[in-house]
């Protein structure tokens, strides 16, 4: 993460190598010179010397050994010596500052929207680093960011001002330096460089970083000392190394690799079939760079794949954190938008970072963002094991009222103020995403008299019963209810109390329909919140049904795009991951630092009643803009074969497909039973 620097060594390698024709003297030169590298000699140096050092030993040890024996051992050291210093040249590259090509600065890669100049983001992956309790946080941004609507409507307030653009975030390496950096750097004997790296934009109001957890990822031994992170972890890699036997958990734990060399040095040979059907249904895998093997949970690892295949979750959130690359996002870019540092401020640079970023894939390491809703709500500030549902209010309500606030600020839009007319525009767009309308409807039995009452909301909350659906969960939310005895009515014609019936319904459903499964209770019992597992499946689609006789859209259809599940026996402890269907990518699981590729019917598995913790906490479904076509799609074409189905379903370059994204996502795979696909479904660290 730091620039390369000059050193006032002079590192050729014949420095070393001339002192001594023996084989002590030339080992000792390729030890210098490579040293020489790590302590920041530029890249021909720094070559010269990694690929230098092991020959000169070698060399050395041959000539040494001609005259006495004691070459053979010094010919040993010097191999290992040249061995461990090539492992700390590549640290010290991971984490270089390579140069890039600053015309990219302002150059627009979207022409068609100008509010969207360098992209809008959607075809960017990035995990996200847990400070050992913040994978609530991860999980609910990951589902946030791939709303694509939201991601928008986020990236494009407030509007660009064309006659100063501003710089495309292509990096951003904050105003501190990463904790493990120091920690990798110390290891690998790597100095840091007198002056650090500052980010070019303005900035707000840096923070201090406390002690990350990651410092203890980078311990040699088992990969226990790496999970003392927090307590949110806990819970999942208990259950989850449980299942696994010694073959599968005696992956290495490098600092450099967490992943052992299982294929002679190399990464394991890809599965073909998997990567055609794969590319051939979202052709931008190739631009990401995926290696198309199975990991341990026989998924595809988009970020932090290793050179093992049976590496555990843990060893690829590590490998994920070393190698990079990392947006060390600890600074406010709020100035550039002329608004306070605020929640809202704090998700768009989040946006911005992963949108803008010169990298496809990486980790976000978002703790401004963390900062601040610890800042902001109190609620979240210790470090324990947080309600994922919780922060989703707190962080839809903030941006939101923040946006409304700010538009106001900006005074009323005018007839020839366009820009105070799109600013109004994107603040009624953002909350009508997840914005509805409750009316609870009561009815006298004694004068049958309609009172109604109505109230906004961001989500729903739904009661749940043992062995039931989602459907019918959302039945039992409007199910009349009897107000009678010490809850009776007053009615304002009867000017009494009265026996009456409550309904509750829908009088306004949002485009983003937030359902969440109330999962946990207070037993009188037990005094305590408990966890419950009833079974409540969940389809692909749903239509809403409870609407009220005046809604303004009955009968919607909605389908499923996100799940947070969380993992844990208890509301006190637990993890949470997150799963998105993504237009460019399918269905992505987001577990902090790494992200896999998952098949569509792995995301069908979380209805509570499985043989271990995981259960759907959160569910959200998108409208369907148009529920016939999407019904006609789904309907079975006859065809066999996967070669049929493709050239069946062939369109021209450019075809819309379903959900708007580019025609290859609508190919369908009717014989995908037959398909390596299917087989990623043998097992999974949530199927505990």
């Amino acid at each position: 993460m730091f620039k390369k620097w000059k050193t006032e060594k002079d590192a050729p390698g014949s420095k070393g190598s001339g002192a001594s024709s023996g084989a002590g003297s030339h080992a000792a030169g390729g030890a210098s010179a490579a040293a020489v590298s790590l302590s920041g000699a530029p890249d021909a140096v720094g070559k010269s010397a990694a690929n230098g050092s092991a020959g000169l030993a070698a060399g050395g040890a041959t000539a040494g050994g001609a005259s006495n024996g004691a070459g053979a051992t010094k010919m040993v050291a010097a191999a290992a010596n040249g061995k461990e210093l090539q492992r700390k040249l590549d640290l010290n590259k991971i984490y270089q500052d390579d140069d890039y090509d600053e015309s990219l600065e302002y150059k627009v890669i979207n022409k068609d929207n100008p509010e969207l100049p360098y992209g809008d983001g959607s075809d960017k992956i990035f995990g996200m680093e847990n400070y050992g309790y913040t994978c609530y946080i991860n999980s609910i941004m990951q589902a946030l960011y791939h709303t694509g609507e939201l991601r928008k409507a986020i990236l494009e307030y407030p509007p660009r001002d064309a006659a100063h653009p501003r710089k495309r975030k292509l990096r951003v390496k904050g105003e501190k330096p990463r904790g493990f950096v120091a920690a990798v750097q110390a290891q690998a004997g790597v100095r840091a460089p007198v002056n650090a790296p500052k980010n070019d934009a303005p900035l707000g109001n840096p923070i201090k970083k406390p002690g990350s957890k990651v410092r203890n990822m980078f311990s040699h031994g088992s990969d226990e000392a790496s999970r003392k992170g927090g307590s949110d972890r806990k819970s999942m890699n208990s259950s989850y190394s449980s299942t696994l036997n010694e073959s599968q958990r005696s992956g290495s734990s490098g600092v450099a690799d967490s992943g052992s060399d299982s294929a002679g040095g190399g990464y394991p040979p890809e599965d073909m079939e998997l990567e055609r059907t794969t590319v051939a249904r979202y052709p931008l895998f190739k631009a990401l760079g995926v290696r198309f093997y199975l990991n341990q949970q026989s998924n595809v690892t988009v970020v932090g794949a290793t050179k093992n295949p049976a590496d555990t979750s843990e060893q690829r959130k590590r490998h994920a954190l070393t190698h990079g690359p990392i947006i060390n996002l600890d600074v406010s870019f709020s100035a550039q938008y002329g608004m306070r540092p605020s929640v809202f401020t704090s998700v768009k640079d989040a946006f911005e970072a992963m949108a803008e970023n010169s990298a496809k894939k990486g980790v976000l390491s978002a703790y401004y963002l963390l900062d601040m809703v610890k800042k902001k709500n109190a609620n979240f500030r210790g470090a324990m094991h947080q309600d994922a549902h919780e922060l989703l209010n707190f962080v839809v309500n903030s941006v939101i009222e923040t946006v409304g606030e700010d538009v106001r600020a900006r005074g009323a839009p005018t007839g020839g103020d366009a820009g105070a007319g799109a600013s109004a525009h994107a603040a009624d767009a953002i909350g009508a995403m997840f914005s509805g309308i409750l009316t609870s409807e009561t009815k006298c039995l004694t004068c049958e008299n309609v009172s109604t009452r109505d109230e906004r909301f961001l989500d729903l909350s739904i009661d749940l019963q043992p062995n039931t659906s989602l459907t019918n969960c959302l039945r039992m939310f409007s199910h009349s209810e009897m107000l009678s005895g010490s809850n009776k009515f007053f009615c304002e014609t009867c000017h009494s109390l009265q026996e009456a019936s409550k309904t509750i319904k829908l009088k306004k459903v949002p485009k983003i329909l937030a359902l969440h499964l109330k999962r946990f209770k207070y037993s009188e019992k037990l005094g305590r919140m408990v966890k419950l597992f009833y079974r409540v499946e969940y389809t692909k689609t749903i239509r809403i049904f409870n609407t009220t006789d005046d809604a303004e859209a009955s009968d919607k259809l909605y389908e499923l795009y996100a799940i947070v599940v969380h993992i844990g026996g208890g509301p006190y402890h637990g993890h949470y991951v997150s799963m998105v269907r993504t237009p460019k990518f399918g269905w992505l699981l987001f577990d902090d630092e790494t992200v896999e590729s998952i098949d569509e019917s792995f995301v069908f598995r979380f209805f509570g009643d499985g043989p271990g913790l995981s259960t759907a906490y959160l569910l959200f479904y998108h409208e369907v803009a148009d529920p016939d076509n999407y019904e006609k799609r789904r309907v079975f074409n006859g065809l066999d074969d996967d070669e049929d189905t493709e050239n069946f379903n062939h369109q021209p370059p450019g075809a819309p497909g379903v959900d708007g994204s580019d025609n290859h996502s609508t190919i369908s795979t009717a014989s995908s039973g037959k398909s390596k696909l299917r087989s990623r479904l043998g097992f999974n660290f949530m199927k505990l």
